[in-house]
């Protein structure tokens, strides 16, 4: 390996690293983010979007679901058979925190403008939503802790709006690119002297 190739492979992993460390479109913490609407927005709106949004309010308790066998759990959900709810979730889980998937159907619709007219589409969106194991225990978790403490709001880390920190990010951002194009232009120097 020459020493150009290495010494690239390193910058890109320091760029790499810086910007993981300086993002500031994204803060990451360990607390989930409950509305629908907001998996994507800035910091700020989902503040205000979380407090706006109301919890989904179960349909069954938890010494009725105690009651049930899981394929009556699974038809009260909606669901036909287990392999339509995500690998790990419990159905009791679901309807005791969420409610059933005409409760879904019918949040998706109110919390998302674009779901709101199509409900073909709210539809598609909530069997996805049942099938993806992380994002519904995420919101299980989150209705949970709701429905422990009503005045509780997730924790969500401050942006970085110093000059500085706006600086390092778009420094970072543009290191990224010189690198991926030395990095490219190594592959195609290769290439061309293995084909000559």
């Amino acid at each position: 390996m020459k020493p150009y190739t290495i010494l690239s492979q390193a910058i890109l992993t320091r760029c790499l690293i810086l910007l993981t460390s300086c993002s500031t479109t994204m803060a990451f913490t360990s607390t989930p983010i409950a509305p629908m609407s907001v998996y994507y927005s800035s910091s700020a709106s989902r503040r205000s979007a979380s407090s706006s949004t109301a919890v989904l309010h179960a349909t069954l308790t938890a010494d009725e679901l105690s009651t049930m066998s899981k394929d009556e759990q699974l038809k009260v959900l909606g669901v036909d058979s287990e392999e339509k709810l995500a690998l790990g979730i419990d159905p009791d889980e679901v309807l005791e925190f969420l409610g059933t998937r005409e409760d879904l159907i019918n949040k998706f619709q109110s919390d998302i403008p674009k779901l709101s007219a199509d409900r073909t589409l709210a539809e598609s969106e909530v069997d996805k939503f049942l099938l993806d194991g992380e994002m519904l225990d995420l919101y299980i978790k989150y209705s949970q802790r709701k429905r422990e403490d009503p005045n509780w709001e997730p924790q969500y880390a401050p942006e970085d709006n110093s000059p500085i920190g706006k600086i390092a990010s778009f420094a970072s951002q543009y290191a990224i690119y010189i690198v991926g194009a030395i990095l490219l232009k190594d592959v195609v120097t290769n290439y061309m002297n293995k084909s000559s």
